[in-house]
């Protein structure tokens, strides 16, 4: 998918991350995040096409926010790119606001 044909905007971020199939447990780190998902690199990263949950450190200490099911939509090399499937409604707000403290950022 290019650039020009993404719907929902991306921000560049360097965020730990912890992530796993049955529970987080690999670390990463997050290169981008929207809305809808976010890239991540690490050592060992997910297969394509498979399921993880992941937690995301944010940079202001407080919990982090935690996406119960997101699917392995792309993988090259070290990185792989996330499509957030079910959220809380907790983490969703939270990820919104996020989200919306990195567009008011210059």
């Amino acid at each position: 998918m290019s650039e020009e044909s993404r719907q929902v905007q991306r921000f560049a971020v360097q965020l730990p991350v912890l992530f796993g199939d049955q529970a987080p447990s690999e670390q990463g780190t997050i290169l981008n995040i929207s809305m809808e998902g976010c890239a991540l690199t690490a050592e060992r990263i997910p297969e394509l096409h498979t399921h993880v949950s992941i937690q995301i450190d944010l940079p202001d200490g407080t919990e982090p926010i935690d996406i119960e099911l997101a699917g392995v939509r792309w993988v090259t090399d070290y990185r792989c790119g996330l499509e957030f499937i079910r959220v809380s409604g907790e983490s969703l707000a939270r990820l919104r606001a996020f989200i919306a403290l990195l567009k008011n950022t210059p």
